[in-house]
């Protein structure tokens, strides 16, 4: 029998630089090509010979992806964060994730690896870029559903893409770019972006900064019933709550993203309601805070403030909440990437979606399509209309 004396180094190249382009689509400001292309991902690392050719196809997916984490890691912790820390938390977070490649040798197998990276910590605390979103580009509306027939096609693949793989692909094209319709927000619900940044030392500063929060809301938030604003724009003290109970029109909900203090060295990133003439009510926490930056529970701080290595709770379970007579379900900033916590959003079955954000420090990174573009996958697979507030 005669020796294999094929090269294989010029097909994992380009395996490597297609599935590159795959994970790169991701930040494209085209909702549906990073989801649509990422369940080929799966097919492109199955029809590799050996297990460490698995691994480099998945690994320049998911580096490709996330290489907004490098520059994005030295803004969000300032100028002191040396680059190495941007880059061990990219290359580290993408090599695990490639790792359970590795195995998927088979169609099953490679279906597990999407279930187990999903919802088994630690691979679930940063699954970015899930081929499991494609499922809201092919079956939007189905809900949970579309999870078990995405898997379904994945377990079928075969090494070669026959004709009736084309058709059905085809007929599926043609019921997203021909048939289905988005559902509409409800009447009167308003997302409100600002451009404020973060909060500051300087107290003047910070006081400033909080008139121009009210100002703007109440200049863009004309007749709107339920307004919606993003993410940690301040700490919930008294202060801060009862300026806001005034400046709330007569009739208007808002909805305003706090960091609620819970106890000493630990917050929420939460979800206020303020009403005029009620108490404010925290609706929502954030499932899962950011990790090491915001949920670090090895390290535990001594107030509530940055300088006191204050720290962020994480929920884990995101319930629906009825406003103003509406099934309502949020997803707090990087809670929009985790497949985990969007399932719980398909268990619920909202109405409506809330999509706060806070990206002043990931500008320029790529890091806000790749979040806003899986949220508008999931979103699609929910068949709930989604509405966004973000602070840059």
């Amino acid at each position: 029998m005669r020796a294999e004396t094929t090269n294989p180094f010029p097909k994992i190249l380009v395996s490597m630089v297609v599935a590159g382009a795959m994970g790169a689509s991701w930040m494209l400001p085209l909702h549906w090509v990073g989801p649509a292309l990422s369940i080929v991902l799966v097919w492109f690392v199955w029809i590799q010979g050996k297990a460490w050719m698995r691994f480099a196809v998945a690994l320049s997916y998911y580096a490709a992806g996330s290489i907004g984490l490098v520059r994005g890691v030295a803004v969000f912790f300032g100028s002191h964060a040396p680059i190495w820390e941007g880059a061990a938390l990219w290359l580290g977070s993408a090599t695990a994730l490639a790792m359970g490649w590795t195995v998927a040798d088979r169609p099953w197998k490679a279906a597990l690896v999407l279930l187990f990276d999903a919802l088994v910590p630690p691979m679930a605390f940063f699954d970015w870029m899930s081929p499991l979103a494609s499922a809201g580009f092919f079956f939007p509306g189905s809900g949970v559903w579309g999870i078990g027939l995405l898997l379904v096609v994945v377990i079928g693949l075969g090494r070669h893409l026959d004709r009736m793989a084309l058709a059905l692909l085809t007929m599926l094209l043609g019921f997203n770019l021909l048939w289905f319709r988005p559902v509409v927000a409800p009447a009167g619900w308003k997302g409100i972006d600002l451009n404020v940044g973060p909060a500051v030392p300087d107290v003047q500063a910070n006081l400033e900064r909080h008139r121009r929060i009210l100002a703007e809301t109440l200049a863009k938030g004309r007749g709107a019933r339920v307004l919606l604003l993003p993410e940690t724009l301040e700490t919930d003290w008294a202060g801060n709550a009862w300026a806001v109970q005034q400046a709330v029109p007569r009739g208007q909900i808002w909805l305003i993203g706090l960091s609620v203090p819970r106890q000493v060295g630990l917050l929420t990133d939460s979800i206020v309601a303020f009403q005029r003439g009620k108490a404010p009510r925290v609706l929502f926490d954030s499932a899962f805070p950011v990790p090491v930056s915001m949920w670090h529970p090895w390290s535990r701080g001594t107030g509530y403030v940055d300088s006191q290595n204050v720290g962020y709770r994480a929920a884990w379970w995101e319930p629906v909440r009825k406003i103003d007579g509406v099934r309502a379900w949020a997803s707090i900033c990087y809670d929009q990437l985790l497949p985990f916590v969007w399932m719980e959003a398909l268990i619920q079955q909202p109405q409506v979606v809330l999509l706060t954000n806070n990206e002043w420090w990931a500008q320029g990174t790529g890091i806000p399509l790749v979040q806003r573009n899986t949220a508008w996958a999931w979103g699609r697979l929910l068949g709930a209309p989604e509405i966004e507030a973000e602070n840059r």
